[in-house]
C-alpha cells in the first residue's frame, strides 16, 4: 500500500462533483454479453488478475487538508454479484433495470473503486458488469478493461505490457505542471483563444418544465452508413480522422444557430502518452477548440488543425487556465462536442452492449452535450440539455438540422 496526491484531473473531478452537488454518481461501467454458459468463478479470478494488472482498480482515495490523495491498496479477492433475472417475464428489460440501478448506486471511492456482477439472462445468456468509479477509469480505459477482461476469462496470458501504471503517471503529470513546461502550455491557450468568446445559445425554455417533468433533454438521430462512408471519405482525403469531420459539422450547426462565426466549444481527450496506451486511470482531459466560419476557409482543415493542437497541448486542463481567457456568459464548459471510439474502440459499444449504455451516455454532466456514437456502419447524434435552458423542440432541430448537414456535405450540395 502506498499513499501519494491524487492526479490533477481527480482532483477537478472532485472539485467538480463537489460544487455540482453531486447530481450523478461518477460511475463507468464496462458490459460483456456472454451467448453461452458462463463459468462464474473463472471470471471471478479473470477480474482478480485483472486488478492485479492494473493498479487502478485498487486504488482508494481520502481527503487530507483539503486535497484529495490517492492510495494504492494490495490486490485482494473479488466479490462477485450474482443476479439472476431468467424467470423474470422480460428478462432482457429486467437486465437493464440492473445495469442502470448499478450505474445510478455510487462507488463510495474511500472504500473501493469498483464492483463486479453477473446477471444471468437465460442458461446461456448472462451479463458481465464491471462498475468502477470515474476517478480510476475513462473511455479508452474501458476499452482497456473490455479487451483485457475477455482474454483473461478464456485464459489467454500474452497481454501488452503495462510500461506505466497511473501512479507514475501521475507523478510525471504534477512535474509537467510544476516545471518550466507549464508556461509554454499557457502561451499556446492563451494565443489561441485570445478574442474568444462563448457560441451564444438560446438561453433559458420559453416554456418553464412542469412539476415532475424530467429536467433533462434527449434528443437522437441516425446517420446512415451510406451518408458515414461518405464523411469518413472526407476524413481520409483531408488526412484527419472522422472526429474533425464530425465537429466541422456541429460547427456549421452554430454558425447557422447563433450566426456568429467565431466559435469555441469544450471537447474531452484521451490525453495519451506512448508510456500510457495500456494503462488504466482517469486521464481523460478537457480542451477548448476554437474554429472560425467563412465562406474561404476549409473548416474540416481548421477542425483538423485545431483538434491535433489540442492533442499537443492538452496536458493543461481548461480548468487550469488563467480567469478571464475566454469571454462570454455561462461555464466554458457549458457546450461539450464528443465522438465516442474516437480515440480507442470499446468493443462493448456494439449490439447489445451499446442497448445498455444507453443510460451512461444520458448521464446529467453538461448544459449542453453534443454526442456523435458509432453504431454498425452508421452513426448516431445525440443531444442533451438542461430542459430549465433549451426548449425540447430546439434541441429536436438542433440534432436533426446535424444529421441533414452530414447529408448534403456528401452529396456535395454544400462544402465543409
Amino acid at each position: 500500500m502506498r499513499e501519494l496526491p491524487a492526479s490533477v484531473g481527480q482532483r477537478l473531478l472532485w472539485l467538480m462533483d463537489h460544487y455540482r452537488g453531486r447530481e450523478n454518481s461518477l460511475n463507468e461501467q464496462v458490459l460483456w454479453h456472454l451467448r453461452e454458459k458462463c463459468d462464474a468463478e473463472a471470471l471471478r479470478v479473470a477480474i482478480e488478475r485483472l486488478t492485479e494488472r492494473h493498479e487502478s482498480l485498487r486504488t482508494t482515495f481520502t481527503v487530507k487538508a483539503r486535497q484529495l490523495r490517492q492510495i494504492v491498496n494490495d490486490a485482494r479477492p473479488v466479490e462477485l454479484r450474482h443476479v439472476d433475472v431468467s424467470a423474470e417475464p422480460d428478462p432482457r428489460r429486467a437486465a437493464r433495470d440492473v445495469i442502470a440501478a448499478e450505474l445510478r448506486d455510487p462507488i463510495d471511492a474511500a472504500v473501493w473503486p469498483t464492483r463486479a456482477t453477473l446477471i444471468q439472462i437465460a442458461a446461456d445468456h448472462f451479463v458481465v458488469v464491471l462498475t468502477m468509479h470515474h476517478y480510476v477509469s475513462d473511455d479508452w480505459s474501458n476499452a482497456l478493461l473490455q479487451r483485457d477482461l475477455r482474454a483473461l476469462y478464456r485464459g489467454e496470458t500474452d497481454l501488452p505490457n503495462v510500461d506505466w501504471q497511473y501512479a507514475d503517471w501521475s507523478d510525471w503529470h504534477h512535474g509537467v505542471l510544476d516545471g518550466e513546461q507549464r508556461a509554454a502550455l499557457s502561451e499556446y491557450w492563451s494565443g489561441h483563444l485570445a478574442g474568444a468568446t462563448l457560441p451564444a445559445l438560446p438561453e433559458k425554455a420559453s416554456v418553464p418544465r412542469s412539476a415532475g417533468e424530467p429536467g433533462w433533454v434527449s434528443c437522437e438521430v441516425t446517420i446512415s452508413k451510406e451518408v458515414t462512408a461518405g464523411l469518413r471519405k472526407l476524413a481520409r482525403e483531408h488526412r484527419a480522422t472522422l472526429f474533425p469531420v464530425m465537429l466541422a459539422l456541429f460547427y456549421k450547426v452554430l454558425h447557422e444557430l447563433t450566426g456568429q462565426n467565431d466559435l469555441t466549444v469544450a471537447s474531452l481527450f484521451a490525453n495519451r502518452r506512448p508510456e500510457v496506451r495500456e494503462t488504466v486511470g482517469f486521464f481523460v482531459t478537457m480542451v477548448l477548440l476554437r474554429c472560425r466560419v467563412d465562406g474561404d476557409t476549409n473548416l474540416v482543415r481548421q477542425a483538423r488543425d485545431a483538434v491535433l493542437n489540442g492533442m499537443r497541448h492538452c496536458d493543461l486542463p481548461l480548468q487550469l487556465l488563467p480567469p478571464g481567457t475566454i469571454e462570454g456568459p455561462g461555464r466554458t464548459d457549458d457546450i461539450m462536442f464528443q465522438l465516442l471510439g474516437s480515440f480507442m474502440t470499446r468493443a462493448d459499444m456494439e449490439g447489445e452492449e451499446l442497448d445498455d449504455l444507453e443510460a451512461q451516455l444520458e448521464r446529467r454532466r453538461f448544459a449542453l452535450e453534443f454526442v456523435v456514437v458509432p453504431q454498425g456502419e452508421g452513426l448516431n447524434a445525440l443531444v442533451l440539455c438542461d430542459r430549465d435552458r433549451f426548449d425540447p423542440e430546439w434541441a429536436r432541430q438542433c440534432v436533426q438540422r446535424y444529421a441533414a448537414l452530414a447529408e448534403a456535405v456528401v452529396r456535395q450540395e454544400i462544402k465543409l
